[in-house]
C-alpha cells in the first residue's frame, strides 16, 4: 500500500491483520460495489469531452483523472484503522484525524452530494424510460404525442420502485443490487464500446475538437473537465464499502485490491467508449452516445433497458450509507428521550424481550428460568399451572418479536420512503435538477475526492519529499478543476432555467 514507505511512531497500527469480526463483505463483494458506484450513464456521455478538447487533451486527461483518484481511494482506503480504532463512516475518518469542525464540514458536502447524485439518477432513469416507451410505440406504429412518455409521471413510478427496493436492510445485504448494476452497466457500456469501435474506422474527430464560438467553446471546455472529473468522483461511498469487509485480512489490504480492479476497469471503459464514440462520429457525437451510434434497434432498446436497471440500482448504493445516517440519528434521538424518562425504562423493557426471547427459543426449561426470573412482588406460579404459562410465555415471546421486526420496518418504510418522496419529488418537478446536482458536485468533488483524503493521509503518516510535494501539487490542479466546472454548472443552471417548464421535463441534465 501507499502507507508502507510513511509509518509514523505516532500513530503505528496496533492490528496489522485487521480487527476480526463477523462481517460478510469480500474482495469480489467489495469491488463490485465500487464499480457500480463508479460506472454510471455518465460514462455514455464521456464522448462528448474529447469531443470538445480534442483528441490530443481528451485521451489525456482522461487517464490522469484515472491516476488521481486511484491514489486518492488508496490514500483514504489506509485511513480506515488509525491508532487502533475503526473508522466505518468518511466523516469518522475526518473528525478522528482532523478535528470535530472538518467532520462538520465532510457531512455537509457527502450528505449534499448523495441526495443530489440519486435526484440526478433519477432523471436519468426517468429519460431511459421515455426513450424505452417511444422505441415501443414506434414499432407498434403510435405517435409520441400518444405515448406514455411524460417525464414526471415516469420519475414517479421510478421512485415507487426505490421505496420498494429501500427495505434492503442494509450495503452489506445489498450486494445483489450492485451484482444487478454491475452486469448492466457492463453491458450497456459494451454496446456503446462495441459500435463505436464498429464505426470507428471513420477517423472522424479532430485535434482542436468541436468548433464554436469563444464564449460557447470556452464553457462547453469547462463542462469537459467537470465531466471526466466526476465520472470518478465515488468517494462518498468508498469509506462506507470498506466496512462491510471481513477481516482478517486487513480491510485496507482487501480495500486496496479491490479499488484498484473496480477504478482501472471503469477507466478502461471510460477510454475506450470515449475514443470509439468520438473517432466514429466525429464533432458531431451527441451528449448521450447511444442515441448516435448506429446499430439493431432492438440491441438500443435493451441497452436502454440496462440503463434504467443501473439507475435503479445505483440509486440504492448511494442512498444506502443516507438510510444509515438517517436511521442512526433517530435511534440516538429516542435513546435520548428514554433517558429523559428514567433510565430503568428503557433496560427494562429490553430485559424483559431478552428473557421471553430466550425462553421461545430453548424451550420450558428457559421459560421456568424466565418465569423465576421475575420480580419478586409476582408470586410464583403453582405446579399444575406451569405448562400453560410456558407456553403462554413462548407464544407471547414469539409475538414480541414479530411485533418488534414489523415496528422495525415500519420505521425503516417511513424514515427511508421519505426521503426517496423527497428526491423523487424534486426529480419531477424540476428535470433539469441535474445541473443543479453538477454544480454540488463541482463544489464537492474536491474537498471529497482530493482535499480530506490527501489531508488525513498527510497527517497520519507524515511524508515528505517529492511525494508531498506532488501530493499538493494535485491539490492545487483539482481546486481549479473544481472552480471551472462549477462556472460551468452556473451556466447550466441559466441556460436550463430559461427553458424550464413544470412537469414537462424541459431543461437538460
Amino acid at each position: 500500500m501507499v502507507c508502507d514507505g510513511f509509518k509514523s511512531p505516532t500513530w503505528l497500527d496496533t492490528h496489522p491483520e485487521g480487527m476480526p469480526n463477523l462481517k460478510k463483505g469480500t474482495l469480489f463483494t467489495a469491488a463490485i460495489h465500487i464499480f457500480c458506484g463508479i460506472i454510471g450513464a455518465g460514462v455514455l456521455a464521456l464522448p462528448r469531452s474529447p469531443g470538445w478538447l480534442g483528441w490530443v487533451a481528451g485521451p489525456t486527461l482522461i487517464f490522469v483523472f484515472y491516476l488521481i483518484a486511484l491514489l486518492s481511494s488508496w490514500l483514504l482506503d489506509d485511513c480506515y484503522q488509525v491508532e487502533g480504532v475503526e473508522n466505518g463512516r468518511y466523516h469518522d475518518i475526518v473528525k478522528h484525524i482532523m478535528g470535530i469542525k472538518s467532520a462538520y464540514g465532510v457531512s455537509v458536502f457527502q450528505t449534499l452530494n448523495i441526495v443530489l447524485i440519486d435526484i440526478a439518477y433519477a432523471i436519468t432513469a426517468s429519460e431511459a424510460m421515455g426513450t424505452l416507451a417511444n422505441t415501443a410505440c414506434g414499432w407498434q406504429g403510435i405517435e409520441s404525442a400518444d405515448c406514455f412518455n411524460t417525464s414526471w409521471a415516469l420519475t414517479v413510478i421510478f421512485g415507487a420502485v426505490q421505496v420498494v427496493s429501500s427495505l434492503v436492510p442494509n450495503l452489506e445485504s445489498a450486494w445483489w443490487v450492485s451484482a444487478i448494476g454491475t452486469l448492466t452497466s457492463i453491458f450497456y457500456a459494451s454496446v456503446a464500446l462495441v459500435l463505436g469501435m464498429i464505426h470507428a474506422s471513420n477517423g472522424l474527430g479532430t485535434i482542436g475538437g468541436i468548433p464554436s464560438n469563444p464564449v460557447n467553446k470556452a464553457f462547453e471546455i469547462l463542462n469537459a473537465l467537470g465531466a471526466i472529473g466526476f465520472a470518478y468522483s465515488f468517494s462518498s461511498i468508498l469509506v462506507e464499502i470498506q466496512d462491510t469487509l471481513a477481516q482478517p485480512p486487513k480491510a485496507a489490504k482487501t480495500m486496496g485490491k479491490a479499488t484498484t480492479f473496480a477504478v482501472t476497469a471503469s477507466f478502461a471503459f471510460y477510454f475506450l467508449v470515449a475514443i470509439g464514440g468520438y473517432s466514429s462520429l466525429g464533432n458531431d457525437v451527441p451528449s448521450y452516445i447511444l442515441g448516435g451510434l448506429e446499430g439493431p434497434d432492438w440491441v438500443i432498446f435493451v441497452a436502454n433497458f440496462c440503463v434504467l436497471l443501473h439507475m435503479w440500482s445505483a440509486y440504492q448504493i448511494y442512498a444506502q450509507p443516507m438510510f444509515d445516517t438517517l436511521e442512526s440519528h433517530i435511534k440516538a434521538f429516542k435513546l435520548r428521550q428514554a433517558r429523559a424518562k428514567g433510565d430503568a425504562e428503557l433496560p427494562a423493557k429490553v430485559e424483559r424481550l431478552q428473557r421471553l426471547s430466550m425462553a421461545a427459543r430453548q424451550g420450558p426449561a428457559a421459560g421456568a428460568k424466565a418465569a423465576s426470573a421475575s420480580p419478586p412482588t409476582c408470586p410464583p406460579p403453582a405446579p399444575p399451572a406451569a405448562n400453560p404459562l410456558r407456553r403462554l410465555s413462548r407464544v407471547s415471546a414469539m409475538a414480541g418479536e414479530k411485533l418488534q421486526r414489523l415496528s422495525q420496518r415500519g420505521h425503516r418504510l417511513i424514515t427511508r420512503g421519505i426521503y426517496v418522496v423527497l428526491t423523487t419529488l424534486i426529480a419531477a418537478i424540476m428535470p433539469f435538477f441535474g445541473a443543479m446536482a453538477g454544480l454540488v458536485g463541482a463544489l464537492a468533488f474536491f474537498p471529497l475526492t482530493v482535499f480530506f483524503p490527501f489531508r488525513c493521509w498527510r497527517t497520519v503518516y507524515m511524508p515528505s519529499g517529492w511525494f508531498n510535494t506532488m501530493l499538493y501539487v494535485i491539490e492545487f490542479g483539482m481546486a481549479l478543476v473544481c472552480i471551472a466546472a462549477t462556472i460551468a454548472s452556473f451556466r447550466n443552471i441559466i441556460v436550463s432555467w430559461s427553458t424550464f417548464k413544470i412537469f414537462q421535463g424541459a431543461g437538460t441534465l
